[in-house]
């Protein structure tokens, strides 16, 4: 006779809580800091320029990435239904995320070393973590499939290639590629947890 295996974790109330501060703090964050920058391109210009070391928005934009990254990590502790694997990474990423307000580039339109190495690790970590989340169980929900998680990593992995060129030969829409990214990015957190407790993963 089968062992019903136990029921998935619950997703905590303090998990989904964090999964929704991350996209209002990180979107919220810089619609807000380049709203009051006077002459600032959000299509030309990056993210990293509002938390530039010279850009008036240093500190507004600084603290948004700060919530972001922070909401990253509880929301990863959170998703208990996922696999560990996948929860890491998600938390690598919020690590990340606070390494690149940590080491802000000095100027607007420069990208220092470390800023950029941090850069990378958050885009890439944020980008792989939902094709290592699946459980493999029959009562998993959806979001957490294998299949679910390959296809949102791949159409991730799209947007950070199309970034990524765009950085490297200082393409004209880099800023709206970065947006679109790191916004996407944002929201699959949000998508998992909504998605676990929709199944009934949480009381």
């Amino acid at each position: 006779m089968p062992v019903t295996p136990p029921p998935l974790d619950p997703v905590p109330w303090w998990g989904t809580t964090a999964a929704v501060v991350a996209p209002v703090a990180l979107i919220g964050g810089w619609t807000w800091a380049g709203a009051i920058t006077p002459g600032y391109d959000p299509v030309r210009q990056t993210i990293s320029d509002l938390a530039a070391g010279d850009a008036p928005t240093h500190w507004l934009m600084t603290a948004a990435l700060v919530v972001t990254g922070l909401a990253y990590i509880v929301a990863a502790i959170g998703l208990r239904p996922a696999d560990g694997a996948g929860r890491t990474l998600l938390g690598v990423g919020g690590a990340a995320v606070l390494l690149t307000a940590w080491i802000p580039n000095d100027t607007q339109g420069r990208n220092e070393v470390g800023h950029m190495i941090a850069t990378y690790m958050a885009f890439i970590s944020l980008t792989v973590w939902p094709a290592v989340i699946a459980r493999n169980r029959p009562d998993a929900p959806l979001v957490l499939r294998r299949r679910f998680g390959q296809v949102v990593a791949i159409g991730l992995g799209v947007l950070m290639l199309v970034t990524v060129a765009d950085i490297v030969v200082g393409g004209a829409t880099l800023g709206l590629r970065e947006r679109v990214l790191a916004g996407a990015q944002s929201l699959v957190p949000l998508v998992v947890v909504l998605g676990c407790r929709q199944r009934g993963s949480a009381p």
